[in-house]
C-alpha cells in the first residue's frame, strides 16, 4: 500500500460494483473492497480510511445502520461517507444526509463521475482539517497573547502602585509624619467602608465599589502638601491664623494635582477616588 495516497473503502454486496469501483480508483487511491457492512466495521478497528463509498441496500446490515455506527464513534465520525444507491428515493437521500453522509452517487456509477465526486470531497476534507489546524493555532496564539497582556497589565499595575506608594511616602516624610500614617489611614477607611456596605448605607454610592482601588487611591489624600511652603509645613511653633489657612489649602492643592493627572491618563476611576479623598479630608 502506498502511504502517500489516500485510502478509500468501497463497501457493496455486489461483486460487479466492487470490481468496477476498484478498477476506477486503484490508479489514484489505495482501495479496499468489502462486501459487508459488518466486515467493514470490524476493519475500522485497524485502519481508518480517508473516505468511504457505502452501498445503502445490503443484507444483514444496510448502509444507514453502518453510517450510524461510523458517526457514533469519536475515532471515525469525521470520515466523509458517500452513499451508493440504485434507489431514486428522495426520502432515502434525506435520511442518508441526516445521518451524516456528504453525498449520493447513483448506481450504476460512471467511473469518471465517481473519481470527480471523491476528489471534491477529499479536497473539502483537507480544507476542513487545515481550517481546524489554523483555528487551534489561532486559539493557542490568543491564549499566549492573553497571558502576555495579563502579565504586562500586572507589571503596569505593580509599577503604578509602587509609584503611588513612593509618592505618598515622600509626602509623608516631607511633612515629618512618622508611624505609618498612610497605612493607618487605609486600615481605618477599610473598616469604615466595610461597615457602611454591611449596613446598606449609601447604596447608590457604594454599589460596584472597587475596595482595592479605593484603598490604593487613599494614599494620595495628602499629596497637596507638596505645594505648601517649607516655612509653614516644617514650622515647630503654633501656626498663625494665616499659616493655618495656608495649611488647609493642601486639600485644594491636592485636588488640582490629581485633576492634572486625570487629564493625562485613562485611569480616571482611580484618580476620581483620589481626588475625593484629597479635597474632602480634614
Amino acid at each position: 500500500m502506498d502511504n502517500k495516497r489516500k485510502t478509500i473503502f468501497l463497501v457493496d454486496d455486489e461483486v460487479t460494483n466492487l470490481a468496477i469501483g476498484k478498477n476506477a480508483l486503484s490508479g489514484t487511491y489505495n482501495v479496499f473492497t468489502l462486501n459487508s457492512g459488518k466486515v467493514f466495521l470490524s476493519l475500522l478497528d485497524d485502519l481508518v480510511p480517508d473516505l468511504v463509498l457505502l452501498d445503502i441496500k445490503m443484507p444483514e446490515m444496510d448502509g444507514f445502520e453502518v453510517i450510524k455506527r461510523i458517526k457514533a464513534s469519536e475515532r471515525t465520525k469525521n470520515i466523509p461517507v458517500i452513499l451508493l444507491t440504485a434507489l431514486d428515493d428522495e426520502e432515502a437521500e434525506l435520511k442518508g444526509l441526516s445521518l451524516g453522509a456528504v453525498d449520493f452517487i447513483p448506481k450504476p456509477f460512471s467511473p469518471a463521475l465517481l473519481l470527480k465526486h471523491i476528489e471534491i470531497h477529499l479536497l473539502m476534507e483537507a480544507q476542513k482539517q487545515e481550517l481546524e489546524a489554523q483555528k487551534k493555532e489561532l486559539q493557542g496564539f490568543n491564549e499566549n497573547l492573553f497571558h502576555m497582556v495579563a502579565d504586562k497589565t500586572k507589571s503596569v499595575v505593580e509599577l503604578k502602585n509602587a509609584l503611588i506608594s513612593t509618592m505618598a511616602e515622600l509626602v509623608e516624610h516631607r511633612d515629618g509624619i512618622t508611624g505609618g500614617h498612610i497605612e493607618r489611614t487605609q486600615n481605618y477607611i477599610k473598616i469604615l467602608m466595610t461597615a457602611i456596605i454591611a449596613e446598606g448605607l449609601y447604596p447608590e454610592d457604594t454599589q460596584g465599589l472597587d475596595m482595592e482601588m479605593l484603598l490604593q487611591s487613599s494614599q494620595l489624600h495628602d499629596v497637596g502638601k507638596i505645594a505648601i511652603s517649607d516655612s509653614v509645613l516644617f514650622k515647630q511653633d503654633k501656626l498663625t491664623p494665616e499659616e493655618f489657612d495656608e495649611m488647609k489649602k493642601h486639600t485644594t492643592y491636592g485636588e488640582k494635582v490629581i485633576l492634572g493627572l486625570k487629564s493625562k491618563t485613562l485611569d480616571t476611576d482611580f484618580l476620581e477616588y483620589a481626588r475625593v479623598f484629597a479635597v474632602t479630608h480634614p
